[in-house]
């Protein structure tokens, strides 16, 4: 009886795990559109924590888009088109660094 009970709680196990859903991160996450649901931020909390040097050279470039907002200068006209460089910079980025993610549910 007990050998019944143990391979059916085994069976009902590894079914949920085969049906059980991925965790998936949505491409407006990656691109800054929108904020990351719990379940995205934990996907790309582990992914940072396995590449901090690209990490802090998102959180860089985060620090120098606030910096260049807050200037009160505009360059010569040069400042939007920075902030939109550096923009693009940080989207590429998160790509690379949440591309697993990414690739895994596309």
């Amino acid at each position: 009886m007990k050998k019944t009970v143990f391979l059916f709680a085994i069976l009902m196990l590894s079914g949920r795990l085969l049906f059980a859903q991925t965790i998936t991160i949505n491409f407006d996450v990656i691109s800054g559109k929108r904020p990351p649901a719990p379940n995205e931020a934990l996907l790309m909390r582990a992914e940072e924590a396995t590449h901090p040097k690209i990490t802090k050279a998102m959180h860089d470039i985060e620090d120098s888009i606030r910096q260049l907002q807050s200037a009160p200068d505009d360059f010569g006209g040069n400042k939007g088109q920075a902030i939109n460089d550096l923009k693009q910079a940080l989207t590429s980025l998160r790509r690379a660094l949440y591309f697993r993610i990414y690739q895994d549910t596309h």
